[in-house]
């Protein structure tokens, strides 16, 4: 059993139609999907941390540092890669979290961490790179969702189960806190409710169920 959590940040619906990332449409196409809920104050640290934690976290800023290791990591045995709950961010991956470092040096780094841990262990990844560069310029949208669906397809391949989502969608101005309210959820598992949208601490526990 290979299990992967991959978040990709400010991954939107709203930009499938534009952008035409083959295929991360594939899989809305054949995979279990919904759609992930999370209203401002979005904040990466505070929306990860209530995956992590299993239960909602509020706050606007990244951790200086963890106390202790977060539930989920804990409980699944996962090895965590570039998750951004602190800056820079947290795992066996930090990168510093600002337009500084391009799309493709941070998915090139992730990409190369997430298959070299999976083969031994469950993984939790993100890739921010959407989320950090659309903050700042959006010209270059359909670029970044180009190697992010070249990424996926080579991370989906080697998982046995995953769960492919975003905290939530697009960024909406230079805040971190301002996204739209609702991301993507892909996986290999249906969400809790059929009819109804995913939140935060349910990705948490469904990914707990798929290593369980």
């Amino acid at each position: 059993m290979k299990p992967l959590l991959l978040g990709i940040d400010g991954l939107s619906y709203s930009s499938f139609m534009k952008c035409n990332p083959r295929y991360l449409l594939a899989l809305f196409s054949s995979t279990f999907r919904g759609v992930v809920v999370n209203r401002s104050p979005q904040h990466p640290a505070s929306s990860w941390m209530s995956i992590l934690q299993m239960q909602d976290v509020r706050g606007n800023e990244f951790y200086k540092s963890l106390e202790e290791t977060p539930l989920l990591i804990k409980e699944t045995n996962a090895v965590a890669i570039n998750l951004p709950i602190t800056n820079p961010t947290y795992g066996e991956v930090n990168l510093p979290y600002g337009d500084g470092l391009s799309a493709k040096d941070e998915i090139n780094k992730v990409v190369e961490a997430v298959l070299e841990e999976l083969e031994d262990r469950p993984v939790i990844a993100s890739i921010t790179a959407l989320d950090r560069l659309l903050h700042v310029n959006k010209e270059n949208k359909c670029e970044i969702y180009k190697e992010l669906d070249d990424a996926v397809k080579k991370l989906i391949n080697k998982a046995d189960d995953f769960i492919v989502f975003s905290p939530y969608g697009e960024p909406k101005s230079s805040s971190f806190c301002d996204h739209e309210d609702y991301g993507v959820y892909l996986s290999t598992v249906p969400r809790p409710n059929e009819h109804d949208v995913v939140k935060l601490p349910e990705i948490g526990m469904l990914f707990k169920r798929i290593v369980k």
